[in-house]
């Protein structure tokens, strides 16, 4: 048996070592090279690998401008949204792109863009009826697209300050009950607040944490207080949709201040996870 196994690695041996083997061998080595190279050539044209192209900035142009432009640079426009309509910015502008930027990507690649409305939608105002305090009414406002200021106070004593007594819009004046039977107005629309107030010099110290930037200022100027310093940390690139982290003074339920104090901020770019 032993000597059989010897007999079979003897020939097998034989036979690897033999000439044509080693002739055939090398053959099949330098072909496989050969394709390996071939595939790989093919295979580099075909991705166009290691070539890309960098995104221009398509921002604040004219979504009809832009789209001209991208075909010259190889690239897919896509306008996937449309931001909420605002009377100052001409519509079809771009606001937004993805990829941002000097991002490096292949032929054809689809950028997608976030452009100006050009025509408001009408939105329903919300109901007057249990939102009478100003604060969260303009809040309810700026969700649907609408602006709000404060452009009256009344005295009233026996009402809390802040609340709302009526509303105009085109200096038309509109009461809860008109605008219970429905009230419309395009996006961007200016509603004025006229509210009340009791005098005196102490106003109650809103909370202003976890408020945006720019809510945080409409609160401000309706407790009659001023806006004091801004304290960006490292991440604000957009001050007005900045969040506040920090206020100084620090709020506590009931407290007051007097009326023209100046109250600092704390600003971070993103949501504090501390916030709801």
């Amino acid at each position: 048996m032993i000597s059989k196994i010897k007999s079979i690695a003897k020939s097998f041996w034989y036979f690897i070592s033999s000439k044509v083997f080693l002739i055939n061998l090398g053959i099949l080595a330098i072909v496989l090279t050969i394709l390996f190279f071939l595939l790989s050539m093919w295979m580099k044209s075909y991705t166009k690998h290691g070539s890309s192209l960098s995104v221009p900035n398509f921002v604040g142009m004219d979504v009809e401008d832009a789209m001209r432009a991208s075909k010259k640079n190889k690239l897919n426009l896509l306008v996937i949204d449309s931001s909420t309509y605002n009377p100052k910015v001409e519509g079809g502008l771009i606001l937004e792109q993805s990829p941002v930027p000097d991002s490096k990507v292949k032929e054809q690649r689809s950028i997608y863009l976030t452009i100006s409305k050009y025509i408001p939608n009408d939105v329903v105002l919300p109901e007057l009826v249990g939102n009478y305090d100003a604060t969260n009414y303009a809040r309810k406002l700026q969700r649907k697209g609408l602006r709000s200021q404060i452009s009256k106070k009344i005295f009233d004593a026996n009402q809390q300050p802040n609340t709302i007594l009526y509303i105009m819009i085109d200096g038309k004046k509109l009461t809860d009950d008109d605008i219970s039977k429905g009230v419309s107005a395009s996006e961007g629309t200016m509603v004025d607040l006229i509210v009340t107030e009791q005098g005196g010099t102490f106003t109650d110290l809103p909370d202003l944490n976890c408020l945006t930037f720019s809510e945080a200022k409409f609160i401000i100027s309706t407790y009659n207080l001023n806006l004091g310093s801004i304290i960006n940390d490292a991440t604000v690139k957009d001050q007005k949709n900045a969040y506040i982290w920090k206020q100084r003074p620090v709020f506590a339920a009931g407290r007051t201040i007097d009326i023209g104090s100046p109250i600092d901020l704390f600003l971070t770019q993103f949501k504090p996870s501390t916030c709801n």
